[in-house]
């Protein structure tokens, strides 16, 4: 078992009567028993520290360096505290921020910390999933360490490359409804998946709801994205994947830049906006993202490559009929649906899941790899 650190800072004593509408209902040592138990799952062992006082923090980071990692919420010291900054820079450790609350919906002082341009990931307004999630980016990153390379001046304007120079290359497109509280930690599952057949990904983060983004923006990042992310794989064999929100991303960007790619394949994917609209999808997160559905992508013109979409006949997040309308809209042209059964919508993230093992039988058919 691999050592990690979990640091929880100032008021985190006080989980489950401080402000339960905000942090939630579990207590401390609940939020550490289940970390433990992901932990154990990933092959971690978890050592926590809390504390309301900056320094005992400071102590705890520099004791862990050279461990497999650290998950810190840093709570509200993570807005001014250059000292645990300075520490985190002082240890040979990667470090996850975590927030249980999505801080970007809070008060402006809340919106950015000192912490975030130093930390591998930052992972906020998940719960206590959020921690779950760390543990998985630093397993990943652990097995296929990721460049992070810029497209812009934006701090979500970023591709995460994994795997080996020259190999095939991937651009993956996460999703998450366009919301700021879902980044590319959500497809990380994939990349590693990938470079483990021997294949180089790229993925692409992008402004969304709440830091940035809209329709305009989200579009506009997705094609300066994938630009930039053919460029970085610097090979003349590309598929691009996107989940949920991310295969809208995908298509438009395709639209835009079409040279070099073999495929699209999709998973999960929202496609007829307008209906997702109409239904409330994402818990009316579409509408917040495209109120009269004007970026649908069954308003595009027909894909000038394949498109292979995969959807979990269980998904009750993005119903299959997306997917199928797609289909539909576009049979004359080169659109197939592969519908898994029993699987749903974040089964999918998963790369032991049916759903990815569909998907990347289709990446490595487009890429001309057995």
């Amino acid at each position: 078992m691999l050592p990690v650190l979990c640091v929880n800072g100032p008021n985190l004593n006080r989980l489950g009567s401080r402000q339960p509408e905000i942090y939630g209902k579990a207590t401390l040592a609940d939020l550490e028993a289940q970390v433990v138990h992901w932990g154990e799952e990933l092959g971690f062992e978890v050592t926590f520290v809390q504390s309301n006082r900056e320094g005992d923090l400071v102590e705890a980071i520099h004791s862990a360096h050279g461990w497999a990692g650290v998950v810190i919420n840093p709570a509200a010291l993570g807005h001014y505290s250059f000292a645990l900054r300075d520490a985190i820079t002082s240890v040979d450790v990667p470090v996850v921020e975590v927030h249980l609350s999505n801080v970007r919906r809070r008060a402006r002082w809340r919106h950015r910390t000192v912490i975030t341009s130093v930390a591998s990931a930052n992972i906020f307004g998940r719960g206590i999933e959020g921690y779950r999630a760390a543990l998985r980016h630093l397993a990943v990153d652990r097995r296929h360490p990721a460049q992070t390379h810029r497209y812009g001046s934006h701090p979500d304007q970023v591709i995460d490359v994994r795997g080996d120079a020259g190999a095939p290359g991937v651009v993956l497109f996460h999703g998450g409804f366009w919301m700021d509280t879902w980044g590319r930690d959500t497809t990380e599952s994939w990349a590693a998946d990938l470079a483990d057949h021997g294949i180089r990904s790229a993925n692409v983060e992008y402004r969304r709801l709440d830091s940035g983004g809209g329709r305009r923006s989200s579009i506009t990042d997705a094609v300066r994205g994938l630009d930039a992310a053919i460029r970085l794989l610097a090979t003349d064999r590309v598929v691009v994947i996107g989940h949920s929100a991310g295969v809208h991303l995908a298509l438009h960007a395709l639209d835009q830049r079409a040279d070099g790619i073999s495929l699209v394949v999709g998973v999960g994917g929202v496609l007829d906006l307008v209906a997702a609209v109409d239904t409330g999808l994402g818990n009316g997160a579409v509408a917040a993202f495209d109120p009269d559905g004007r970026t649908t992508p069954l308003d595009l013109p027909p894909p000038s490559v394949p498109v292979r979409l995969v959807h979990g006949e269980g998904d009750t997040v993005v119903p299959v009929a997306q997917s199928r309308t797609y289909a539909e809209h576009f049979s004359a042209a080169d659109v197939e649906v592969a519908v898994i059964e029993g699987e749903g919508h974040f089964q999918a993230l998963s790369a032991r899941s049916r759903t990815w093992e569909a998907a990347r039988s289709l990446v490595l058919e487009g890429l001309g790899l057995p």
